[in-house]
């Protein structure tokens, strides 16, 4: 191998002396472009690695802002790939929020998107090769309700020919980068505000389905919240089946939490008050999913960001694109975001 002259900046031209090829062929090699066979890109990689290159970020993001303009005027496209349609997604808050999110972040950044709905009518498999023969790249994966634990997500499509980014857990289906609410953070956030609120013994309630779906990050928060910061006398185990009444009263009696804390709690406080407990007197309640507008603006809670979920979900997979990592990654991310407590009606101060 050649010797550089002391102080010489290592150049695209010197590696391609180097491997006797092309400047455009190590310019290629370097970002994965697959018109490079993978065995002269591993070759090439390993070469700048051992002649110590160090690409300049700046000219990278000129050169790639240049080489776009050049190919041609038309957007590249991402995929939005749900199980839901965007009648069924709008109408769970969260979900919808972070398709928002992803929506106008993808369009700030230029790409054009793409809402497909996989079902009987259009598989797995026929939506990869639909998405392959035009040119599709990137895959973002929605998240699904599935509440009884039946789907794996999308184990079908041929993940190898794309890069992705899922939303939250809900889909184990690829096993790519994620992005999602801190759900553990959001407890301990909530559980702290609490306490500063003087509320003693909360009481997690929730169905058991929410909480697996996102790997029992919910309970994970919770438990490990009480056993760091309250007292064991204090400890109110959660309640995983509110919709069962009088396992619900039952509980309520025997425990006697102060303040219940759940994503949507509203039919156990109806019932709490219908069995002559007083709301907010008897017990307080703080939400998970804060509301800023609308009919539960006034409850106290956690606001989740949703739609920066999604906003950085695309961000993530634009810079997969960037890089041409097409395929599942070897070292999956998970970004997790944390949300922010705001104070309401429904956990006034109690001292």
């Amino acid at each position: 191998m050649k010797v550089m002259r002391p102080g010489h900046i290592l150049t695209l031209r010197d590696i391609a002396v180097q491997a006797n090829v092309s400047i455009a062929t190590v310019s290629m090699a370097l970002r994965n472009h697959p018109r490079v066979s993978v065995g002269t890109r591993e070759r090439i990689h390993a070469l700048a690695k051992e002649m110590g290159y160090l690409p300049d970020p700046h000219v990278s993001e000129l050169m790639g802002y240049l080489r776009k303009g050049r190919i041609n005027n038309i957007r590249e496209t991402i995929a939005f790939v749900s199980k839901m349609t965007l009648t069924e997604l709008r109408a769970t808050g969260v979900f919808w929020e972070q398709y928002v999110g992803a929506l106008k972040r993808a369009k700030d950044l230029g790409y054009s998107v793409e809402y497909h709905v996989v079902s009987s009518h259009m598989t797995e498999t026929r939506l990869g090769s639909i998405l392959k023969s035009r040119g599709v790249r990137g895959i973002l994966v929605l998240p699904q309700k599935d509440q009884f634990g039946n789907s794996k997500g999308f184990e079908s499509l041929p993940w190898e020919n794309f890069a992705s980014v899922a939303i939250g857990f809900s889909c184990p289906v690829p096993q790519t980068h994620r992005v999602m609410h801190d759900q553990i953070q959001a407890l301990h956030t909530a559980m702290n505000a609490l306490q500063n609120l003087g509320y003693r013994r909360p009481g997690l309630v929730m169905e058991s389905w929410l909480d697996n779906r996102l790997r029992n990050h919910w309970t994970a928060g919770f438990l490990s919240c009480q056993l760091r910061y309250y007292l064991k006398k204090d400890r109110v185990p959660p309640m995983m089946d509110p919709t069962d009444s009088p396992q619900l009263l039952s509980w309520f009696a025997r425990w006697r939490p102060d303040v219940l804390i759940g994503p949507d709690v509203i039919s156990v406080i109806d019932l709490l008050k219908n069995s002559g407990y007083c709301f907010p007197g008897d017990f307080a309640y703080a939400t998970l999913d804060k509301q800023m507008e609308g009919r539960w603006s006034h409850h106290a809670g956690i606001q989740q960001i949703s739609s920066h979920v999604g906003e950085t979900a695309i961000e993530l997979l634009a810079g997969c694109l960037t890089r041409n990592e097409i395929g599942l990654p070897t070292h999956p991310q998970v970004i997790l975001l944390p949300g922010f407590w705001v104070d309401g009606e429904t956990a006034p101060p109690r001292r």
